[in-house]
């Protein structure tokens, strides 16, 4: 039985990273850049106005000027205004590179064609040329996440289909006679599948694409039959990863072609994990019980995610323990956990938990804490998956 940092060691080892590819900027949020992204040209381009106003000769002082023409925005840059002469400008359209300045169409009175400057002007309104960046400098880096931001800047520089990780494709069966779907009332002896909708938000939020799912029962011949031909990187079995009489998972895999490189993990909960591989594919066997999919989902299905996209692997952070301190356990348990921010520290409250099957604490969760065999009082690893609270 290997111990959750040897099977990481094991993942780290075995997983690749998946060919980046070019993607429409609309459809890469989310993602990671796979390349440097650099300006196209000086940004701005050209030196353009901030303001609604006029441009003067440099060193004009307040008094009268004649408006001699004015520029907008989409068209040439006009000539630099003479002495005693002023320029109709608005924001955005395109200046003189040198010999004026710029005053507020608030600080000017217009009388017929003569424009009457109240005041000097104070404020910096031209955005020169290149005053943000310079032809060819790197504005992103690869490996940056992409946010609503950085498509803006995407779109600034006209990458239009940037270089991005791939949206790694994952195939999910889900085993057990006794599951039925969410939306029916499950008779004596059954349960509602809640595996298959919490693997379905884990892997939307990771940026995996869920392309395949199918629900079968524990006979080894109908998971095999599901599973066959299916093109995916990352496989996912529900259920069936103990030792059991109808546990197969490992028997599916190995028929599939899987070599398999860990069938336990020294955690609690997620003993049974299955961890396998087909060349460059992935495969977890899952525990069924549903806290012990959360919990190997953040430990050991992300991790792989991560090395698929070219990620390197989550750190974890020290929090302190508030609250009721779980109890130690020969294996290393995982416990989960509300983190917040409280006077310049970050305090961790553990959550309920009754059995592998408990949900009821998960809606608070947003990390996993590292709980060893020896009793703490004091600080604790953590992963953070989540957002921090008050």
């Amino acid at each position: 039985m290997l111990s959750v940092d040897e099977v990481w060691a094991v993942i780290d080892r075995e997983v690749l990273a998946l060919p980046s590819a070019r993607v429409p900027l609309e459809q890469v949020c989310g993602r990671r850049l796979a390349e440097n992204i650099c300006a196209d040209s000086d940004l701005p381009a050209f030196s353009r106005s901030a303001i609604d106003g006029y441009a003067l000769p440099a060193g004009s002082q307040p008094g009268r000027y004649r408006l001699v023409g004015e520029s907008k925005p989409g068209g040439p840059a006009p000539l630099a205004p003479r002495q005693g002469e002023a320029v109709k400008v608005f924001t955005g359209s395109a200046l003189p590179e040198s010999g004026i300045e710029l005053v507020m169409v608030e600080d000017t009175t217009l009388v017929g064609d003569e424009v009457i400057v109240d005041v000097s002007s104070s404020a910096k309104p031209v955005r020169a040329r290149a005053s943000q960046a310079k032809a060819g400098e790197v504005l992103l880096s690869g490996g940056s996440l992409i946010g609503p931001g950085t498509i803006a800047l995407l779109a600034t520089v006209g990458a239009s289909a940037p270089r991005v990780s791939p949206a790694v494709k994952v195939a999910h069966l889900s085993t057990g006679s006794e599951l039925v779907s969410v939306s029916q009332n499950p008779g004596l002896g059954f349960i509602r599948d809640s595996n298959t909708p919490l693997l379905a938000a884990l892997l939307a939020e990771a940026g995996a694409d869920l392309s395949f799912h199918a629900r079968v029962s524990e006979r080894v011949d109908d998971a095999v039959a599901g599973l066959e031909g299916i093109e995916a990187d990352l496989f996912l079995i529900s259920g069936g990863a103990s030792v059991g009489q109808y546990d197969g998972t490992a028997e599916i895999l190995q028929r599939l072609g899987f070599v398999i490189h860990s069938a336990k993990v020294k955690s609690r909960p997620g003993k049974p994990l299955i961890f396998a591989t087909r060349g460059s594919q992935v495969a977890f066997g899952l525990p069924g019980n549903p806290l012990s999919h959360f919990v190997c989902f953040h430990l050991f299905v992300r991790r792989a995610l991560d090395r698929l996209t070219g990620l390197l692997p989550r750190k974890m952070i020290a929090v302190l323990l508030a609250g009721q301190r779980p109890e130690p356990d020969l294996r290393e348990t995982w416990w989960p956990a509300k983190i917040r921010a409280e006077a310049g520290c970050l305090l961790a409250d553990p959550l309920p938990w009754r059995d592998s099957s408990d949900l009821t604490g998960l809606p608070q969760a947003n990390a996993l804490l590292r709980i060893g065999s020896r009793r703490t009082n004091g600080l604790v690893e953590a992963f953070l998956f989540g957002h921090l609270e008050p």
